[in-house]
């Protein structure tokens, strides 16, 4: 298995089996293969920020796709989708979240499904008994951010992780003045305890530049693992990193590798980010992730998957030899 971070070590790896498949790939990219196709999700555009859900054996992506509202789509394989309708939105002008509708997350909970989502720069949230929704607003106002949740400015890219015991904490980014993760616990989905914490905090010169958001959290022999996404998701230097710690509310360590997921200019791979992850039946890890579709500074996204991993060190990788979806 290939690693994202060796990237020298991948490309001489991923030349020498381009070689030997030439006849049977044809004209196709041969370095560009291990990372597979982006996704077709039918009548999207353009989509990025992917939540996704695995249930029962299917896959079910909530992207940000535009219009002030969230859709959904199915995946029986991770290859071949299905279009599900809009779950949310739009609402009608003058409402608190009646644009800027973006990163939605969906939770898992009780029977329940639980979107959380940006809108005019605050989180709201909303619950459904379906994950194809509908999905009905809990509030009339913000969940986090605008003087709600104990938050009195800006908060984005909510994601709730739920731990082995059942605990729920909330991760999202405020300004501070910069971009930074927080975590707060929470009574229930909708209640926040909002016991807010700082897990990380973004540098100012190096490939962060400002910016931490995007939060998506797994554990793995006891540790837990805040993956994050830096820089502006508009260029090619968007990129993932992560920290870890031993508790969910932090201390946090960044990863010195970091970023463990970055742009690959000779696989026409450009600003990986704003991912989420999916477990599926055999306990494989799926990193569902947005990348720009050229090195031009710009917003047109598309949507990748691939297997998310650890090595021998517990370090986490993605996978380039084994993609997500058909080749």
């Amino acid at each position: 298995m290939l690693k994202a971070t060796s990237r020298a070590r991948a490309r001489l790896v991923a030349v020498l089996a381009a070689l030997a498949l030439l006849p049977l790939l044809g004209a196709k990219s041969t370095i560009s293969a291990g990372y597979g196709e982006p996704l077709t999700l039918p009548g999207a555009s353009d989509a990025a920020d992917p939540s996704v859900l695995y249930i029962d054996g299917t896959y079910y992506m909530y992207p940000t796709s535009g219009g002030n509202k969230f859709q959904v789509w199915t995946s029986p394989d991770r290859e071949t989708w299905s279009y599900g309708g809009v779950i949310w939105g739009p609402k009608p002008a003058g409402s608190w979240n009646d644009n800027l509708a973006w990163a939605p997350d969906v939770l898992a909970d009780g029977g329940k499904y639980y979107l959380y989502y940006t809108a005019n720069h605050a989180i709201g949230v909303a619950v459904a008994d379906s994950p194809l929704g509908p999905f009905v607003d809990v509030y009339d106002h913000p969940f986090i951010g605008n003087g709600y949740g104990d938050t009195e400015f800006q908060s984005i890219d909510a994601h709730v992780f739920k731990d082995e015991d059942g605990k729920l904490y909330m991760y999202c980014t405020h300004f501070v003045p910069w971009s930074t993760l927080r975590v707060s616990t929470m009574s229930d989905p909708v209640t926040v305890d909002s016991n807010w914490v700082d897990v990380v905090t973004p540098g100012l010169v190096n490939w962060e530049f400002v910016v931490t958001e995007g939060p998506w959290m797994v554990k793995h022999a006891g540790t837990y693992y805040l993956m994050y996404s830096g820089n502006s998701y508009k260029t090619a230097k968007y990129a993932i990193g992560y920290a870890t710690a031993s508790d969910p509310m932090g201390p946090f360590e960044k990863f010195e590798g970091n970023p463990f997921f970055a742009t690959d200019e000779e696989a026409g791979i450009y600003g990986p980010g704003h991912h989420s992850v999916a477990t599926d039946e055999n306990g494989d890890m799926w990193i569902f992730y947005h990348t720009k579709i050229s090195a031009e500074k710009g917003e047109g996204r598309r949507i990748r998957v691939n297997q998310l991993a650890f090595d021998e060190n517990d370090e986490l990788y993605v996978v380039l030899d084994e993609p997500g979806c058909g080749q």
